[in-house]
Parts: structure tokens; C-alpha cells; sequence
């Protein structure tokens, strides 16, 4: 108690700084309060919340139109493979017969014009997550333990094997994928254990560690070593958690701050914001989640969710009609966004998987003739984004895939004819 009484004083005497700028309060059409949030360009985005709500723009956030969606719990998370092709998960508390209790799957395939619907069997089960490698190939994570994968669009759902009963039953808050085989899941109980689930063979089977005290509420994937995840409980407030190995070695770390992380938002690989719920401010750190400093939100909201479309859209919800935008009038909360880097840089592409557009950002210590080379597994060139000579400096570049095959496609970064950094990435539709 004496720690917890200690993070409130702290909290009472910080003096927030940077997220008053760099957030915008937009009008909302609900004082509902919101959870899911997704967009699939920097036009069109889904919002849901309370009472099964959906609000939909199509005009970066201007303007609101409500999709009926015949459910009346929480909506509690989005995927969207497109303008047109979405999931959302909805949980049901019916007191009325036939008494269900668990979640209800939403879909739609005309970007929200009709939600379709339908209950997962298994009754008591409540369902956090939900997430696609490819239209046929998903996953959803929940409460006792669970971690389904489906092969036929969701047709079916089945229990993925995991290797060890120590954290049998822990909720499983999100799930995410690196590529179409490779996959962690985070979650823990309050007190006891966090715990990451990761898969090697698309969710068939998960290898269990635990990796702290407290439990994980949602990750972050930069590319296949490395990986963040935010969480913590009320007593020690917020932690995080950091591999470099792609999940062999965990590092732990409680930030000291009242609140529990519950969704992370990179903006870029340097710049990540976590929402803290119920505490109405961020954490943000500028240096990949090395360290991180406490900033206040616009109108003191709650907010539980933070979604970047790339480093120059991004959205917060929360509270009472919460509606945060990213000021991309701003181009980073430090001049650390603009210096010279000392070393060659290509960083990992963002958003990641993409579809069809993803930003690439690199950088050179001195100046030279650069290419910015987009090539297909077989190796043969498949796009050509820069090609001329470059002061030093940091740069971020577009990539649109319009007319390109979903798959794997790698870009290399060349210098005055030498390649020095080469990175993956998934265009997935």
C-alpha cells in the first residue's frame, strides 16, 4: 500500500506535458463509452463501444454515421481486412431466456451496411481478440485459457494444444501474428503470473512462459525479434514487457506509474503512446520503449485504445464519447524524429501486415546515391521506390501495392551501389 500511495502522490504532482498538441479532440456523435477502433486508410475508419454501437467515417473522423448492428453488449475489438471486409466481437449478458452468456461474432462484406452475427457456441466464453493472416486463417483469444484458430473463414473454430497446465485458465487478452506461422498471444491473472502464449506452426500449438507478476493486456510486434507489451493491476500500476529474441529472453520492467497500460500505439518504431484506462493521461517514449514519460489527454478522458494507420493518422478512444486524432501537423514530440542518424537505418515498415499502402522509414549517416528496392520471394524486383542521391539525414517513404499479390516481399536499402539493410514485410488481402 505504501507503493501504491507513493505512484498517486507522484501522479498528483507531475506536471503533463506534449499531448495536448499532440492530440486533437474531435466532435463525437455518442457519450457512449468506446473500446474497439480501426481504419483502413486515412478516410475511413470503425469506432465501437457500448450498447453494440458502430460509428463509421468516411472523411478522416469529420463526420459520423451510426451501422445498426443488432447486439446490444460492449463491442470489444475490430479486425478489417479492408474498406469492405471486417469482424467485430461483441460480448453477450442475457438475463432474459435463453439466459446466454459469451460473445457473439459480427461480420460484415460491404464495410459496415449490414453486420451479420452469430453466437459462439460455447456459452460462458468471452472472447478478447480477434485476428487474420489471410481471409481464411484467423484467430480469437478469451477467457479460460483460450486460443482458437480457424482454417475456412471462421466456419469453424478450433482449441489450439497448449504445452503446460501451470497457467490453465488465465485470461488471454490479444493476439497477434508476425507472419503466417509465427504468433504470440498475452494475457496473465491479477497477482499471479503474466504470461505469453507463442506459436511456430499458425496456432495449432502454443509454448506457455510466464514472464511476471502482473498480466499483459495487449503487444506490439516491430518484426520477428522484437516485440513490446503493456499491462500491470491497480496496486503496482503499469508495467511493460521487451524481447530482442523473438520471445527467448523476457524483459520485465514496472514503470512506477498508477493505472493499467491497456493498448499500444506506434506511431513509428521510435515513437509509442500506451493508454492507461481509467488515469487520464499517456505513457510515451520516443526511443522504442526504452523509457517512457507520463503526458496528459486532451479534456482529462480515459482513454483505452490507441490505433496508428501510420505515423501521420492516429486515433484514441475511450470514455465517454472520447475521440482523440493525431495531430500530424506535428511531425514528432522530440527533434529526435528529424536528426542525422549515426549508422545506416531501415526500419521496419508501418503498418505491418499492410494493405496496399505502408510507410518505410531509413536513414543515412552521409550522403550518397540511394535506392530504395522492393523485391518478391523469388528475388525479382518488384518496385523501385527511390533512386536518386540523398543528403544525410532521415527519410519515410509510401509504398503503395495496388495490383500486387498478397505474400511476402522484402526492401533493401542500397547505397552508392552496396546493399546495407534488408527487412521483410506481408502484404496480406
Amino acid at each position: 500500500m505504501k507503493k501504491l500511495f507513493l505512484i498517486i502522490l507522484l501522479l498528483s504532482i507531475y506536471d503533463p506535458v506534449y499531448s495536448q498538441n499532440q492530440w486533437l479532440k474531435m466532435n463525437s456523435p455518442t457519450t457512449k463509452n468506446l473500446r474497439a477502433c480501426w481504419f483502413t486508410d486515412s478516410l475511413k475508419g470503425w469506432i465501437g463501444g457500448d450498447s453494440g454501437l458502430i460509428i463509421h467515417t468516411t472523411d478522416k473522423g469529420n463526420s459520423w454515421t451510426t451501422q445498426a448492428t443488432g447486439v446490444s453488449g460492449y463491442i470489444q475489438t475490430f479486425f478489417f481486412f479492408d474498406e469492405l471486409n471486417g469482424y467485430a466481437l461483441s460480448w453477450e449478458l442475457d438475463n432474459t431466456p435463453p439466459n446466454y452468456y459469451g460473445t457473439r461474432i459480427i461480420r460484415t462484406t460491404n464495410g459496415g451496411s449490414l453486420w451479420t452475427s452469430y453466437l459462439y457456441p460455447d456459452s460462458n466464453l468471452f472472447l478478447n481478440s480477434i485476428y487474420f493472416t489471410d481471409h481464411n486463417n484467423g484467430y480469437m483469444v478469451g477467457t479460460n485459457g483460450t486460443l482458437l484458430y480457424t482454417s475456412n473463414a471462421g466456419s469453424n473454430w478450433t482449441r489450439g494444444i497448449i504445452d503446460s497446465g501451470l497457467v490453465l485458465g488465465f485470461p488471454v487478452e490479444e493476439v497477434k501474428f508476425v507472419d503466417s506461422q509465427n504468433g504470440y498471444a498475452v494475457g496473465g491473472a491479477f497477482d499471479i503470473a503474466g504470461v505469453v502464449w507463442k506459436t511456430t506452426n499458425a496456432g495449432r500449438s502454443w509454448r506457455t512462459q510466464i514472464v511476471g507478476p502482473e498480466p499483459m493486456n495487449d503487444l506490439h510486434i516491430f518484426d520477428f525479434d522484437n516485440i513490446l507489451c503493456a499491462g500491470g493491476d491497480f496496486e503496482y500500476g503499469s508495467s511493460t514487457l521487451k524481447t530482442s529474441t523473438a520471445g527467448s529472453v523476457w524483459n520485465y520492467n514496472e514503470l512506477g506509474v498508477f493505472g493499467i497500460a491497456n493498448s499500444i500505439g506506434a506511431r513509428t518504431n521510435s515513437e509509442i503512446w500506451i493508454s492507461l484506462g481509467i488515469i487520464d493521461s499517456f505513457l510515451v517514449s520516443t526511443n522504442g520503449g526504452g523509457n517512457w514519460r507520463l503526458t496528459a489527454t486532451p479534456n482529462n478522458y480515459g482513454i483505452y485504445n490507441i490505433f496508428f494507420l501510420d505515423s501521420l493518422n492516429g486515433w484514441a478512444i475511450g470514455n465517454n464519447g472520447a475521440i482523440l486524432k493525431f495531430n500530424s501537423d506535428l511531425i514528432g514530440i522530440d527533434d529526435t524524429e528529424l536528426s542525422i542518424p549515426s549508422d545506416f537505418m531501415l526500419e521496419q515498415n508501418y503498418p505491418n501486415p499492410f494493405n496496399p499502402v505502408t510507410n518505410i522509414r531509413f536513414g543515412i549517416p552521409t550522403s550518397g546515391y540511394v535506392s530504395l528496392n522492393v523485391y518478391d520471394l523469388s528475388g525479382k524486383l518488384a518496385a523501385t521506390l527511390v533512386n536518386e542521391k540523398k543528403s544525410s539525414g532521415s527519410y519515410e517513404i509510401k509504398f503503395d501495392a495496388s495490383g500486387f499479390s498478397s505474400g511476402v516481399y522484402f526492401y533493401s536499402l542500397e547505397v552508392d551501389g552496396v546493399t546495407v539493410l534488408t527487412r521483410k514485410m506481408i502484404l496480406l488481402r
